[in-house]
């Protein structure tokens, strides 16, 4: 990674930044990514190439209509096609294609379409655990000269979208539960 991506990265502090490489594969995030996203980059390797995880069907907090879906998954195989040409001779991008094609059979019909492009800005709705749902500006920024995609959500200043994003940012990474003391008491709670 660039030492200008890493300062974009550090300066947007109050944006949720992702940075992908030509296969997907997650090579940083910022923490208010993490927060929003998930912690991907302490997964195994291959748990953090988005790709797999969307067509291995791995848990993710992004919410989508079936039509969305399929969007994303013409665009991002176009994506990847459009990669793999690029690269022919890149051995873990070339293991990558063939491990989706044998264990995704959507993988592998959107591979065999031959479509070739680049993925596209979108709207993403997050359903967070902690803060709820939110539905982001989803901008992806090539940068030139390398393979390298920065992801920047942001969502529409003086929205819910905006005040829910501003809350994450202030809880970060934590996680909230209530006291036992203020819950309703349940059925389990009861004596037996």
């Amino acid at each position: 990674m660039t030492p200008g991506v890493h300062r974009i990265i550090d300066r947007l502090a109050d944006t949720p930044v992702i940075v992908l490489d030509e296969a997907w594969q997650l090579v940083a995030a910022n923490p208010l990514a993490t927060a929003l996203l998930g912690d991907m980059l302490g997964e195994p390797a291959r748990q953090r190439n988005l790709l797999w995880r969307h067509f291995t069907d791995l848990p993710s907090r992004v919410v989508a209509t079936p039509e969305e879906d399929a969007a994303f998954e013409r665009a991002a195989v176009a994506d990847l096609r459009a990669a793999a040409g690029r690269h022919p001779d890149d051995r873990p991008l070339q293991a990558l294609i063939t491990d989706l094609r044998k264990v995704s059979p959507r993988f592998d019909q959107r591979w065999q379409s031959a479509a070739v492009a680049r993925h596209m800005a979108t709207r993403k709705t997050i359903l967070h655990p902690q803060v709820g749902p939110m539905t982001l500006d989803c901008d992806v920024l090539t940068v030139e000269g390398s393979d390298l995609r920065v992801v920047v959500y942001t969502a529409e200043p003086g929205s819910s979208d905006a005040r829910t994003l501003t809350l994450l940012n202030t809880i970060g990474t934590q996680t909230f539960t209530t006291p036992t003391a203020l819950r309703e008491p349940s059925t389990d709670d009861a004596a037996p």
